[in-house]
């Protein structure tokens, strides 16, 4: 059984257990193409996803409860510090080091030398306990309220810009500053998802409502297709996370 029949195997036995007790149960975190892909399984059962802030891309699934209330406690928030800045990568792999599982770990957000790891309330005290060092940096790691997160709105911005049609390679380009060739060599050496999915053609249509990657880039969403200008490009409303 491969990776992602094993993670499915895993939601399905969540499932069963529910069906069979009634009781609230959490998964593991899902990324975000196993959200979009799972979303048929256990859409048709009580249900919430959460990340621990609204626009996580990591997400646990909450079996038994439509919505999340003050009790729920299924997340915890690290905040690790640093002497130096940190850089995603590091924190991750350092934190995985520890011996401990991707599906554990949600999203990461980093401000200068501050981090907040979203983890599972299971692993959050193995975590402090081991978690000492980041690269040559000796860190400090406690729990704090997820209402004390960072400030992450400085990394999400809304633009609004235009593009000649509604394809992928044209709104990347249009996002990021980059030409139509660049764009399509991200797309043809796998670099670019759309809703999750690899995109293999350079003239993917796109709708509003789309999330696009491109590794190394970063995501944006495409939030609204305005209208034609007088020159007959497509105004669309974008948003960056940068």
């Amino acid at each position: 059984m491969n990776k992602e029949d094993a993670n499915k195997a895993k939601v399905l036995d969540k499932i069963n257990q529910y069906e069979k007790s009634g009781e609230v149960l959490v998964t593991r975190f899902l990324d975000p193409k196993e959200i979009f892909e799972y979303s048929s399984i256990y859409e048709k059962y009580p249900h919430y996803l959460d990340g621990g802030y609204d626009d996580a891309e990591r997400k646990i699934l909450v079996l038994g409860k439509q919505e999340k209330d003050d009790e729920d406690d299924f997340l915890v928030v690290l905040e690790v510090t640093s002497r130096a800045p940190l850089a995603h990568r590091a924190v991750l792999g350092s934190t995985l080091a520890t011996g401990i599982k991707r599906d554990v770990v949600g999203d990461i957000i980093i401000k200068d030398n501050v981090a907040n790891i979203f983890v599972t309330k299971d692993i959050s005290k193995y975590i402090i306990q081991n978690l000492d060092q980041i690269g040559r940096e000796k860190v400090k790691v406690k729990t704090i309220k997820i209402n004390d997160i960072i400030d992450y709105s400085s990394s999400i911005e809304e633009l609004t810009t235009t593009i000649s049609s509604l394809r992928i390679d044209s709104a990347i380009s249009a996002c990021y500053g980059v030409s139509r060739e660049l764009s399509s060599e991200l797309i043809k050496n796998e670099k670019v998802n759309l809703n999750y999915t690899e995109v293999s053609s350079s003239s993917k249509a796109i709708k509003e409502g789309d999330l696009i990657s491109v590794r190394g880039y970063g995501r944006f969403e495409i939030l609204e297709v305005v209208g034609e200008t007088k020159k007959g490009r497509i105004r669309i409303k974008i948003k960056k996370y940068v």
